[in-house]
């Protein structure tokens, strides 16, 4: 497998153990004196979230998330630069004219914890702030709110009453002039112009309902529609007038329910609707097939065609009937399901959502069925004359086992024509904003198919003639016999080029003709360059394509030095903004101003917003997070290059201690999962809640040690082994650390780190393992109970095991913790649990505690009944953490031990105390 290549500079520099800079000794010096944290103080610390900008840039908004849950919005510009602080503020939203912010506010958290004790709903209220004057309306008990597109209207819903299903709709002016309330309202959704609100009025116990209109022109509602049959699935056309939905038909001749569709061309308009009905003979839908309502009606571009999904239909003959006698629950698992019943379990509700693809041209008596399964994926492509859907069916053993592959069908919306496109892709990517082409990956090159007639073109094969794997993702050490690619694939906005990473560069590659040109020279820095792109969740392809045309905005990420920050591409020119020993994320821009923020930390300062114009030189900060740190001892983080035991260049963290004393020597606390050197310059909130927090370690006099881990196939315990040890054994030489006093920690596939490196290492004093695998061989046959077997996790996932078990047992046996159970090396091992883990069974932890306690070894093992894969009983989390604490205060720091530890705790003993807290 390919690793990291680092040039001759750049391990001198990693040699040196690059640190932070404002981290080295001066910064520990001035440190020496100030307290430390205790749990106590954890409370006030925050976090802030990611910054949204309002659209003119004049105002900002910031998350922040505080240890004691006292959570707030933070809120700041206008023309004399205020600053609000709104508690338990959340879904922010602003006007298009910057002028208003509104958003949801939950209850505290002490009311929170009231309700819940008491067994009441917990329900938020909704504000609207005017930014300028501070104007503020507020409504009680509203769960969700919508802003028409033009920014003048609002529509509230409230909460169902008790064992309904619809709750009362209230429309407002933000001026305050019109304010209406519509009882019994089911669904709603604005235009994409305007302020037409759309909403389904369905009285519950009745089988009849409304269809209105809200027109904020005229500020009153009408109905569109209305009688028997009830509405649902409303839906506009884009920067349109026109709305379609479904009203259902009543039968007694099926279980389920059927739809027939409604549109409106112009609701602005008295005209009466064009009707489809799928369940006549005209409609050329085949018999017994319904229109669906988990399937929200699309309309095309041009109005023309709307896109639905149907279901097959279930008639009450040949429905399952009650049984005299009671049915057995049992469940039939086959060897031949692709999908395993517990995974079909664990999808039920969207299996019973998925349908088929219809169009229909709007006024047209028929349709077309343009997909075949309900299983596969089919897309729309931009211009809504083709389809694509998957067939997965021919390589149903891949799909069973982590190698997803499929073949990939076009299909004419016009005619429903299909033509199978390309044959065994595994990495598909997005059509083109044109709609004319498809792309895949082939595990080398990139390659385009035009859609119209099957051409198909390898758009990268001048470029991997020279570097074969230019393109593959050489982060990706999972074992695979088709090459993933470097992630981030975007298309040019006109769909003329393909823009591609290579792992440090971006290059931009035609689809039709000429040469690819490199756009972006990071190579040198071994400096990591990826798209970053401002639009939203729900933006169209087009929206979300890349215009060359105009400046780009980039990522940037030192590989080797962890420094990152931003950058604009214009043409082949970057120009970086802003680039550090930070870690920079979450860039955002108003949209329409030159104003920009993100999120700017490091290991030892806190998170904080950013402001800036477009040029980058007048950046501020826009928040101050945890100002009291300046009166606490903090430690500082380095970054640590060794070799592994075979030779693979790696890198690590080491924190160090606050109040760090060069002449001791201290306990170190290894952490690992994969690679980790990625997140140098995070800063991590001090928690009782997150259990193998680095703060609260260092605060506590430990170093903490995260290294890197690459693997090779059929070595995730050995290649664990060859990373940790040899860092270790950099730290130890040091001279910073008593090498008799070293744990590990880990969860998850860090918990199987911790019991492989307890039992093949003797450099752990001790190790705590959450939610591990132990054993291998059992392992391999188990399943994630909410998702899949373990056999994909096992093979060509986590575990990289590349082989079924059979194959080569003797590498089951190498990288099985259990297996050396017997001859474990460390003095003690910590094993946690949950008794409901989906994804870890939890007789992992279990068998692992039974063969040391027959071994005679020193386990303890935490089973927190109810819990999953991670603790997310408060109560949980923070016992877990002190457990934690308690363990390696005695065994690397010799402090005395907590009873627990040396003697365990009866059930009666434990049942009294949980007795006497009901």
């Amino acid at each position: 497998m390919p690793f990291p290549r680092f040039t001759r500079s750049q391990w001198a520099l990693a040699l040196l153990l690059v640190g932070v800079p404002g981290l080295g000794a001066a910064t520990a010096l001035r440190a020496q004196g100030k307290p430390t944290l205790t749990p106590a103080d954890y409370g006030k610390f925050e976090s802030v979230g990611l910054p949204r900008l309002a659209p003119d840039g004049s105002w900002m908004t910031a998350p922040l998330t505080r240890v004691d849950e006292e959570n707030a919005l933070l809120v700041r510009g206008g023309a004399r630069d205020t600053t609000l602080r709104l508690p338990y503020a959340t879904s922010p939203q602003f006007t298009p004219n910057s002028q208003w912010l509104l958003y949801l506010v939950a209850v505290s958290t002490a009311e929170r914890e009231r309700l819940q004790r008491e067994r009441k709903p917990i329900r938020t209220s909704f504000a609207a702030r005017h930014l300028a004057s501070g104007r503020t309306i507020a409504l009680n008990e509203i769960a969700a709110y919508a802003l028409s597109a033009d920014g003048s209207h609002l529509a509230l819903s409230g909460y169902p009453a008790e064992g309904k299903k619809t709750a009362e709709l209230t429309v407002l002016r933000l001026d305050g002039d019109v304010r209406l309330s519509f009882g019994s309202v089911a669904e709603y959704v604005w235009s994409s112009e305007g302020a037409r609100l759309a909403f389904a009025v369905n009285p519950d116990g009745t089988p009849s309902g409304s269809l209105m209109l809200f027109d904020g022109r005229v500020g009153a509602a009408r109905v569109l529609a209305s009688g028997e049959g009830r509405y649902r699935a409303l839906a506009w056309r884009a920067k349109a007038a026109d709305l379609a939905a479904l009203r259902t038909i009543s039968s007694n001749v099926f279980v389920d329910t059927a739809h027939t569709v409604l549109t409106w061309r112009g609701v602005d308009t008295a005209s009466a609707p064009l009707i489809f009905d799928a369940g006549t003979a005209a409609s050329n839908v085949p018999p017994n097939v319904r229109i669906a309502e988990s399937r929200r009606p699309l309309w095309s571009a041009d109005g023309r065609t709307l896109f639905l999904g149907v279901q097959p239909r279930v008639d009450t003959a040949s429905a399952p009937k009650k049984l005299r006698d009671k049915p057995s629950d049992v469940e039939i698992w086959h060897t031949s399901d692709v999908r395993v019943i517990p995974h079909q379990r664990s999808t039920e509700g969207e299996d019973a959502r998925r349908t088929r693809l219809l169009a229909w041209t709007v006024g047209d008596a028929s349709a077309r069925l343009l997909t075949r399964s309900a299983e596969e994926v089919a897309a729309i492509l931009p211009g809504d004359q083709w389809v694509t859907e998957t067939d997965r069916t021919p390589y149903a053993w891949g799909q069973k086992f982590g190698r997803p592959d499929a073949d990939l069908w076009r299909i004419d919306v016009r005619t429903g024509e299909r033509t199978k496109l390309l044959t065994r892709v595994r990495y598909q990517l997005p059509a083109d904003p044109s709609g004319r082409r498809v792309a895949w990956f082939d595990g080398r090159d990139y390659w385009v198919v035009q859609l119209a007639d099957g051409e198909r073109r390898n758009l990268t094969a001048t470029l991997t003639r020279s570097a074969r794997d230019r393109f593959v993702n050489r982060d990706d050490d999972h074992p695979t016999d088709v090459l993933p690619p470097v992630p981030g694939t975007q298309w040019s906005s006109d769909g003329a080029q393909l823009i591609v990473g290579d792992g440090v560069d971006l290059w931009a590659v035609p689809v039709e003709s000429g040469a690819p040109s490199r756009l972006t020279n990071g190579r040198a820095e071994n400096v990591q360059h990826r798209v970053l792109s401002f639009a939203p969740f729900s933006a169209t392809p087009q929206e979300r394509a890349v215009d060359l045309t105009q400046p780009v905005y980039l990522s940037l990420f030192g590989r080797t030095t962890k420094r990152s920050g931003f950058a604009r591409l214009t043409g082949t020119t970057v120009e970086r903004l802003a680039y550090g020993d930070a870690m920079l994320d979450g860039l955002t821009r108003a949209d329409s101003a030159p104003r920009f923020a993100y999120r700017r930390q490091r290991a030892d300062e806190s998170p904080n917003v950013f402001g800036a114009s477009a040029a980058f030189t007048d950046a501020r900060a826009l928040t101050a997070t945890n100002g009291f740190m300046r009166d606490v001892a903090w430690g500082r983080t380095e970054l640590l290059a060794f070799r592994s035991s075979i030779g693979v260049p790696l890198q690590a963290i080491l924190h160090y201690p606050a109040n760090c004393d060069p002449s001791k020597r201290y306990p170190l606390v290894v952490y690992t999962y994969e690679r980790l050197t990625q997140d140098l310059h995070r800063f991590t909130v001090p928690s009782e809640r997150s259990n193998y927090n680095a703060t609260v370690f260092t605060q506590n006099g430990y170093f903490v040690l995260m290294p890197d881990i690459v693997f090779r196939p059929r070595e995730p315990g050995l290649g664990t082994l060859y990373a940790v040890e040899p860092a270790v054994r950099a730290v130890i030489a040091r001279g910073l650390v008593d090498p008799a006093r070293v744990g590990h920690m880990g969860h998850s596939q860090g918990g199987y780190e911790a019991a492989y490196l307890a039992t093949h290492s003797r450099l752990f004093a001790t190790t705590v393992m959450g939610s591990g695998i132990s054993d291998m061989i059992s392992f391999a046959g188990q399943m994630h109970w909410g998702s899949i077997p373990e056999f994909d996790h096992w093979e060509t996932g986590q575990f990289r095991m590349q082989v079924p078990p059979w194959e080569d047992f003797g590498a089951m046996l190498r990288n099985s913790p259990l297996n050396r159970a017997h001859v474990m090396q460390a003095k003690s091992m910590l094993i946690e649990i949950g008794s409901e883990d989906p994804t870890v069974d939890m007789r992992q932890g279990v068998l692992l505690y039974n063969y040391l306690r027959r071994a005679g070894k020193t386990a303890v093992l935490l089973n927190y009944p109810g819990e999953g894969h991670g603790l997310s009983k408060k109560e949980n989390a923070i016992d877990y953490s002190r457990r934690i604490q308690q363990w390696f205060a005695y065994w690397l720091k010799g402090e005395p031990a907590a009873s627990w530890i040396t003697d365990g705790q009866s059930w009666l003993t434990r049942k009294a105390l949980l007795d006497a807290n009901k």
